[in-house]
């Protein structure tokens, strides 16, 4: 199992891909990831986690310690597209209450402006966020493919 993490500007953002699962084991790659992206000229780091699954706490853990770094930095962190158990986590946790969540990628492209959300003709939004090498939610599930991250160290 591993994680592969990417990364790309959408609008005014920095969004990083999380594809795979994010436990104590993987937790480490996670928060080098997140603390490259805050590198970037940018002043909003946004982590998509729509083909990602938060397996356990240390997940939460990363999330909020990268918070931390970037409030301390002047810039803004957000969470998209949380699978529901961690969102659920985050709202009894009261997370949702510092942290910047959208429930979905499409929420996210709404708030950020991007024009890369379209309709398909029967009224469902698609979103072009970003390529992903992985498949799905259930994917990641299963365990995402091995992949290094391939984070740029500036963001222009």
């Amino acid at each position: 199992m591993g994680l592969l993490l990417t990364s790309h500007r959408c609008g005014r953002c920095l969004v990083v891909n999380v594809c795979g699962n994010v436990g104590a084991g993987t937790a480490g790659l996670l928060h080098t990831g997140l603390r490259a992206a805050l590198d970037s000229d940018l002043l909003l780091i946004a982590v998509n986690l729509a083909e990602a699954v938060l397996a356990d706490a240390s997940a939460l853990a990363v999330l909020t310690g990268i918070h931390r770094r970037a409030a301390l930095a002047s810039k803004v962190f957000l969470v998209v597209a949380p699978d529901p158990e961690a969102h659920e986590t985050m709202r009894v946790a009261g997370l949702d209450r510092s942290l910047l969540i959208f429930p979905t990628v499409a929420d996210f492209n709404a708030w950020n402006g991007d024009p890369g959300t379209y309709s398909d003709g029967r009224g469902i939004p698609h979103v072009r966020i970003s390529p992903s090498r992985c498949a799905s939610r259930d994917a990641a599930a299963r365990g995402s493919p091995a992949g290094a991250s391939t984070m740029p160290s500036k963001a222009t």
